[in-house]
């Protein structure tokens, strides 16, 4: 049976450990991990936005192509009136995917940009203040743990 490298060396897991000085920069940077995932999500809504606008335009080209061939066909009674809602419900699928569309534009990504916006307080050099709170925070509270570690 194999043992793992960490098990071979104790000294090796304590490096690695949270709790050694220093090794918080994971836990700090999940702060521009986070802004960055607001960021992918905006654009994943966007994306699929554009997907949903493409595809109620594309029903409605399909339904308006349609209609005037149905309307001057020699069809009659409930034919002609099956054929017709198949098409007017195409109509109400393009407005259902167009107002999806609007909603993941107008709400959810506005929503999700306010409390990125609300969360995130970018620092004039770069970074954010939040990082810099925690970093100094984890700093201060390593200090003398450092020092014993050193003695």
């Amino acid at each position: 049976m194999s043992t793992s490298s960490s098990e071979n060396n104790p000294e090796d897991v304590n490096h690695r450990s949270f709790w050694m000085p220093g090794n918080y920069h994971r836990t700090v940077k999940r702060t521009e991990d986070a802004f960055q995932a607001c960021n992918d999500i905006v654009a994943c809504f966007q994306e699929r936005a554009r997907l949903e606008r493409q595809y109620a335009q594309q029903l409605n080209e399909w339904s308006n192509k349609w209609k005037p061939v149905v309307d001057s066909s020699p069809l009659y009674g409930s034919l002609l009136k099956a054929w017709q809602c198949f098409l007017s419900s195409a109509d109400r699928l393009a407005s259902l995917h167009a107002s999806i569309c609007r909603s993941l534009v107008s709400e959810d990504a506005d929503r999700v940009r306010t409390w990125q916006k609300d969360t995130f307080h970018k620092k004039v050099f770069g970074g954010f203040k939040e990082s810099q709170d925690i970093e100094t925070g984890f700093t201060r509270a390593q200090k003398p743990w450092a020092k014993r570690l050193k003695k």
